[in-house]
């Protein structure tokens, strides 16, 4: 799949922030003294931790060389670090909390990484993570649907999706194996769209992209943005001011060593 694109991602910040700010909140953590920020993309999540406990090292990780350039302009006193959470990264140390926030989802065998980063854990650290629930999201059932239909199903036979979603019942089974300590919970956020467009951009630079990426044509890419975008006018419907809410939901849990 083609690198992140930074400035797509971060023209809905506001959106993509919050879950990030409520994870944030539901933290019982005083003074963190070291804390890991898996997957940190542009560094929007990296500063509202920092932003909560001024006094913590943080180290902040990504995969991505786009996105952590941008990254990187944000704050000098955060250590980003080019490196890939699939895969062992216990060299980094041991922190009192590691975060992630909409990343898991895009890593490989959930059950193994919690394991890992739940050993990369202090005594009493937590492991506080965000997922998109996209199984419930109608934008995902219609995408769904337009992939399988009889015009486009040809062109995605060979598609290798990068992401998995799980239920909040999967990550449930792992973390109770590993402490008693845990919270978890579902939240479902009505974002305010100006236009359509802004639902089918909000979604292109994330969940659309493997699919974007089988279509090498840029007609055909165009082609099916245009295709997908008639279902999302025809059953998101418009509020009253113009405004159009575009659900997305996420699940959250914190866990404590």
């Amino acid at each position: 799949m083609a690198d992140w694109n930074p400035e797509a991602y971060l023209k809905f910040e506001k959106e993509r922030s919050k879950p990030s700010r409520d994870l944030v909140s539901r933290i019982k953590l005083e003074q963190p003294e070291n804390i890991l920020d898996v997957g940190c993309g542009p560094g929007n999540s990296t500063r509202i931790l920092a932003e909560r406990w001024k006094n913590a090292a943080i180290t902040a990780i990504d995969n991505s060389h786009a996105m952590l350039e941008i990254a990187k302009a944000t704050n000098p006193s955060v250590c980003w670090l080019l490196r890939d959470a699939g895969r062992d990264i216990s060299d980094l140390g041991q922190f009192d909390l590691i975060f992630s926030n909409a990343v898991f989802q895009w890593i490989p065998d959930n059950d193994l990484l919690i394991s890992r980063l739940f050993a990369m854990l202090k005594p009493r650290g937590i492991l506080a993570v965000q997922v998109p629930f996209v199984n419930e999201m109608l934008i995902h059932q219609l995408l769904l649907d337009l992939v399988s239909s009889a015009k486009w199903s040809g062109y995605f036979n060979h598609i290798a999706i990068p992401y998995k979603v799980h239920t909040p019942e999967y990550y449930y089974d792992i973390l109770c194996e590993l402490t008693p300590e845990i919270e978890l919970w579902e939240t479902r956020y009505y974002h305010l769209m100006n236009s359509y467009d802004d639902i089918l951009d909000l979604y292109r630079s994330t969940g659309l992209r493997p699919y974007l990426d089988c279509l090498h044509e840029d007609k055909k890419q165009k082609e099916f943005e245009s295709d997908l975008m008639l279902e999302i006018m025809k059953y998101y419907a418009g509020s009253k001011d113009g405004k159009i809410l575009f659900t997305f939901d996420r699940v959250f849990f914190t866990a404590t060593r």
